[in-house]
């Protein structure tokens, strides 16, 4: 054995070729579907296996969260479910209802399931005007404007450009 040392690319081309010809290498097996026999024993051997504090620790730590993760805005989720939640915008949610009769503006369905949509997305509005505490988002008259609002059915608010995670930024 060669512990330690790196090969070259045309050593373990020229290598895996000899144990292929000797029959030391299986050949490939993948594209075969595994039998149900098989599966049902492969799920008996892995039932009640459990895995060391210090291995889930690893595997937890190897995952990309906070900072680590490439959607990171700065921890602003609590400041976003804090709006949410507020007073301020269920009367928001309310006033565009009440001016829209309760109906989709898009297929006119009346009431049943509905959204209030910001047309310029709630995520935009907080980064352009950069909002990082509640007290600024109450000042923020772009956000509570109700002519930035407009109520969809949840099956046309799906449909929207700004649904979800398609419109942040």
């Amino acid at each position: 054995m060669r512990k330690g040392r790196k090969m070259s690319p045309e050593s373990r081309r020229k290598m895996s070729e000899a144990a292929k010809k000797d029959g030391r290498i299986p050949p490939s097996r993948k594209g075969i579907k595994h039998t149900e026999e098989w599966k049902k024993n492969m799920s008996k051997k892995m039932m009640g296996r459990t895995f060391s504090e210090e291995t889930i620790k690893k595997r937890i730590a190897s995952v990309r969260r906070g900072p680590n993760c490439h959607f990171w805005k700065g921890g602003i989720t609590p400041l976003v479910i804090l709006i949410r939640q507020s007073y301020d915008y269920r009367q928001w949610r309310t006033s565009v209802f009440e001016r829209d009769n309760f109906s989709c503006r898009l297929c006119g369905t009346r009431g049943g399931s509905i959204n209030a949509d910001h047309v310029k997305s709630f995520s935009k509005i907080l980064n352009e005007n950069n909002i990082r505490s509640f007290e600024e988002a109450s000042n923020c008259e772009e956000l509570w404007d109700i002519d930035n609002g407009r109520t969809l059915c949840e099956e046309c608010h799906r449909k929207t450009n700004n649904f979800g995670k398609k419109g942040a930024l």
